[in-house]
């Protein structure tokens, strides 16, 4: 049996957090963006993709309506330490 897939958090180009996403392959359904790209985008902090950014969600406090919009990958980075 696999590990469960953390969720994936995806930002618009201007930052703001636009969608939560199940899995990367979900991820990739709605952006358009290949699978591929979207895995490295979260592990190694490139942006392959210039109308998305990506992370894994790693906090799941964040799963919540509120943050739509409001939060920013650059505060999601700052609350996970990410540099």
């Amino acid at each position: 049996m696999s590990e469960k897939q953390p969720q994936i958090l995806i930002f618009n180009a201007s930052g703001e957090l636009v969608e939560i996403a199940r899995s990367i392959r979900s991820a990739a359904e709605l952006t358009t963006v290949d699978e591929n790209e979207i895995k490295l985008c979260c592990e190694n902090r490139q942006h392959p993709s210039k109308q998305y950014c990506f992370r894994y969600n790693v906090d799941p406090s964040i799963a919540d309506d509120d943050a739509f919009g409001k939060l920013t990958i650059d505060e999601y980075d700052k609350l996970c330490d990410y540099k």
